[in-house]
Formats: C-alpha cells, structure tokens, sequence
C-alpha cells in the first residue's frame, strides 16, 4: 500500500507532467534553447518552468486558486500583450545569434542565469500556464493536508522538470548529429515560430476589442 505522502508526491508528479507534456511556447522555448546552446540551457528553461509551477501549486494549496484566476481573468489582455512581447524578443534573439556548436569557455554561467531570468518572467507572464495549472490542480490541493503539501508541490515540480529533461535530451541528441549549417537553419526556424506565436498571443489580446 502507498504511503499518503508517496501518493501525494505521485499525484502532484502526474499534474506536473500533464501541464509540461503539450508542446506550446515553453516547450518550444526549451527546444530552440537546445538546439542553440546544448542540454544545459534547454535544462535552465524546464527549471524555470517547474518554478513556475510549483509556485503556482503552493497558491493552490494556500487556497488562493480562485484569486489567482480572477486575477489572471482580469488582466489577460496585459498578460497575453506581455507574454506576446517577450516572445517576440525571444525570436529577434534567436534570429541575430548564430549557434554555439562550440561554445567559448566562460559562456555558461551568465548565459545560463539570463535563460532562466528570461523563462520565468515569460512563465510567470503567461496566461494559459495559469489556466492549464489551476485546471489541473485544485481537487488535489483541495483533498491534501497541510503535512501532503510539501509531497504535492515536490511532485510537480519533478514531474515538469522530468518532462523537461527528457525533451531536452531528446533534442540534444538530435543536435549532436546536425551539421552546423542544418543547426542554424533549425534554430532560425524556431525563431520564426516564436514570433508567429508572439504575433498570434498579441492578436488574441486585441480580439475582444475588434468584436
């Protein structure tokens, strides 16, 4: 028999995994950061989202889930406009700078720390992160008790990080046997995608006011 707090580990790993596992704009984010830079960096944008999700588990189960909705319901014009605007930063990014098939020494660490600046702000600015989570999440947080809830968040924020790590590895696997040449097209690729995205969440913020 599983342990209550196994369960709730399991449990909150499952709702992690299931936010993570459709491949939208953090996903995307992960890959191109891949492809661009090596496994770390795309690892840095799966943290940063199991950051996000976790702290969205610990609202959950402050009982502040309709809070954060309403909140989010209220601003989803600024969010999606945010949201659509540090995508299309992202893409001017990525279509200026070649990949780093061999990185220089010293790289890492600064890059490394605006990666996971850059995808938390975009996480934390993402309307439809909240609106998956908080579909996702509040029948668990609502039955948990107050010692399951360290176990729930611990779980899904393993569950998305897991995810993450899997997608990553995957395209880091698929980037070690890429030609340069065929790197850079891809990343520019993903670029373009990016921005189409950003075009797509602005355009969505600015619908209700053409209706």
């Amino acid at each position: 028999m599983i342990s209550l707090p196994l369960a709730a580990f399991l449990a909150g790993a499952g709702v992690g995994l299931t936010v993570a596992a459709p491949i939208g704009p953090m996903g995307l984010l992960c890959i191109q950061r891949t492809l661009a830079l090596g496994l770390a960096a795309g690892l840095v944008v799966g943290l940063a989202a199991a950051t996000v999700r976790a702290a969205y588990g610990i609202l959950a189960i402050l009982g502040l889930s309709a809070t954060v909705m309403t909140a989010t319901e209220a601003s989803a014009q600024i969010l999606s406009l945010l949201s659509g605007a540090i995508l299309f930063w992202f893409a001017g990014r990525v279509l200026r700078r070649q990949v780093l098939v061999n990185p220089a020494p010293g790289w890492k660490s600064g890059e490394l720390l605006r990666s996971y600046r850059d995808a938390l702000t975009f996480g934390f600015s993402n309307p439809l992160t909240v609106v998956l989570f908080f579909a996702a999440f509040p029948a668990l947080a609502t039955s948990a008790s107050f010692s399951e809830a360290p176990a729930l968040v611990g779980g899904v924020f393993t569950g998305s990080i897991g995810w993450f790590l899997a997608l990553s590895s995957a395209v880091n696997a698929l980037r070690n046997r890429l030609p340069a040449r065929a790197l850079d097209v891809t990343n520019k690729a993903s670029g373009l995608v990016l921005a189409a995205l950003g075009m797509f969440m602005i355009t969505s913020a600015f619908r209700p006011l053409l209706l």
